[in-house]
């Protein structure tokens, strides 16, 4: 018997959200601290090493890249499936819908163009212009320079929340 994709998104999700969640967090770091508390280059590069894997090396940096990046768009995909599906309720169930309705193309967009920049450039040789323009959508840097600061926060702290509403969620499903 196959499992349905509620009940795969459920059991896999607390796994995958530890990978997507290290990477909205130095995603975060990296751009808010080069940007708001002057994070030396020093510092970002080992912050961006962590988030683009290459502490792996440079031959493991794309695989983590892309299983990072697959496993955030198996949640969004399994999630958006169960968008449609029936309401259900709590407060925790609520916000989990809603950010999650509101996340799902700048988040899929982000997961999208990382996983393409990454193994582009790795394994592609793709040209300078292509890899600026999947920068600048991965980044935000189409709002501007000044508010692609901006786009990162809300994409990694709302991932973030997103993720502690659903396990909030697993949580109550267990008792």
């Amino acid at each position: 018997m196959r499992p349905s994709l509620r009940k795969l998104h459920r059991i896999l999700s607390p796994y995958l959200f530890v990978l997507v969640a290290v990477s909205a967090v130095t995603g975060v770091a990296y751009r808010a601290g080069k940007k708001w508390f002057g994070m030396d280059g020093q510092t970002g590069q080992s912050v961006m090493e962590w988030h683009t894997g290459e502490w792996l090396g440079p031959a493991l940096s794309p695989f983590y890249v892309l299983l990072t990046g697959t496993a955030l768009v198996f949640l969004i995909v399994s999630g958006a499936v169960m968008l449609w599906q029936r309401a259900g309720r709590g407060v925790a169930r609520t916000w989990h819908r809603v950010l999650g309705a509101v996340l799902l193309l700048p988040l899929a967009a982000t997961a999208l163009t990382g996983m393409l920049y990454k193994a582009g450039q790795s394994w592609f040789g793709i040209s300078e212009e292509t890899a600026d323009l999947l920068m600048t959508i991965h980044e935000g840097a189409w709002l501007g320079r000044s508010l692609k600061v901006y786009y990162s926060v809300v994409m990694g702290c709302g991932l973030l929340a997103l993720g502690s509403f659903g396990l909030a969620l697993l949580r109550r499903k267990k008792r």
